[in-house]
């Protein structure tokens, strides 16, 4: 989840810098270390305190700044004096002003504590789900060695770097609170699109291209390809474009072959510029062993049990946000033009009460991985203000 400040308010300004002392061990991939189990659901989450609270904290390169879920903090009660605010965009088509505490939250992950001089208040659980209460942003990572086993669910935040037997070196750049990786895309024979693309740990997805590289490569034209609308893209608001499949992605000698992508449709906000071609999320670094060091510019990756699997096409039409917990019900946050789903008459923004006659409420997080995945069609209890809809249809045939 790509989040980029745009401006602050002169007090604001004096406490941008913030000393994150957060130390997580992980032993799977160096020896000497040892191993801190995290929960992989598309995204890396910490179980964390915040100012004595329980709260679970989804790890996201892409945020500069550690942020708190509104909704966790008002539920919480957690007492706060000083706050400022601040204009802010990220993964949605626009800017939000959100609030700023100002230090007065204290995180302790891992058995470390630290206090956030800025920590941003947002709408968090409207883009990922009731799981998260927060992000663990990048602020001052730098001098940090940052290591994901996504298979058997292991981080760790090293001070020093290990023994790196089996990994590929790569060079990275670290900037302004942003990871920077070199990537080259063949979208098919003769177009190929190279560059700088960001590392952004709090993306489920794999490859996203700008609309500005898309539009100067002429992906738009490529074809077939499936548009899609978020009712919530990511900080910012609402989000569009297209998935295709591309013919590779390469990142440091390593080639992703026949790759399901795709490429915003923003005007504002973090996937509407220049700065970068891309970013890069899970669903490609979930198939690597994988180290950041930040200290050392490097980027340390070994492919895992993961790393041949097919990428997949979005056969279902839908995507949803589980609100289970605090809304009752999940939220239809992306649909794809012309599937089955959205020809059934489902729509974005809609409350999914049941799911084939069953409370979603009764469904685990850890259910929900492969739930989908298992079913040929769907049957929807659906809320739509005062009305109840059912809504039935089979998954697509896919079309790239």
């Amino acid at each position: 989840m790509v989040a980029t400040f745009f401006y602050f308010h002169t007090e604001m300004k004096r406490t941008l810098f913030t000393t994150i002392a957060v130390l997580l061990c992980c032993g799977h991939l160096m020896a000497q270390q040892e191993m801190a189990k995290v929960s992989y659901f598309g995204h890396l989450y910490l179980e964390t305190s915040v100012n004595g609270h329980p709260a679970r904290l989804a790890f996201d390169t892409g945020a500069p700044y550690t942020c708190i879920d509104s909704t966790y903090l008002a539920d919480s009660k957690l007492q706060y004096k000083n706050i400022g605010r601040a204009r802010m965009g990220g993964s949605g088509n626009g800017q939000e002003t959100v609030p700023i505490i100002i230090n007065e939250l204290t995180y302790i992950v891992a058995d470390t504590e630290y206090t956030s001089k800025v920590s941003p208040v947002i709408q968090l659980k409207s883009i990922l789900g009731d799981q998260a209460d927060g992000l663990l942003g990048i602020d001052n990572m730098g001098g940090k060695v940052i290591a994901i086993n996504y298979v058997d669910e292991l981080m760790g935040f090293w001070k020093q770097m290990g023994d790196t037997a089996g990994y590929t070196s790569i060079p990275i750049r670290y900037e302004n609170k942003r990871i920077y990786v070199p990537l080259s895309i063949t979208i098919r024979d003769g177009n190929t699109v190279e560059g700088e693309a960001l590392i952004d740990l709090g993306s489920g997805g794999s490859v996203t291209l700008t609309s500005a590289v898309a539009s100067q490569h002429g992906v738009k034209e490529v074809s077939p390809q499936m548009h899609y609308s978020y009712f919530t893209g990511g900080i910012g608001g609402a989000a569009s474009g297209s998935d295709f499949r591309a013919k590779s992605a390469s990142v440091g000698g390593f080639a992703l072959n026949d790759i399901t992508m795709d490429y915003s449709d923003n005007t504002e906000g973090a996937l509407s510029n220049m700065e970068y071609i891309a970013i890069v999320g899970n669903d490609i670094w979930e198939r690597f062993n994988m180290i950041i060091d930040l200290n050392g510019n490097r980027l340390y990756l070994k492919p895992n049990v993961k790393f041949s699997e097919p990428f997949k096409s979005p056969v279902h039409g839908f995507s949803y946000i589980d609100r289970s917990h605090t809304l009752g019900c999940w939220i239809v946050n992306c649909l794809y033009k012309d599937s089955n789903a959205e020809n059934a008459g489902l729509r974005n923004g809609d409350r999914i009460s049941k799911i084939n006659g069953r409370d979603v409420g009764d469904i685990t997080l850890e259910e929900q991985k492969h739930l989908l995945d298992n079913l040929d069609s769907v049957s929807l209890t659906v809320q739509r203000g005062s009305t109840t809809v059912e809504i039935a249809f089979s998954f697509d045939n896919p079309k790239i």
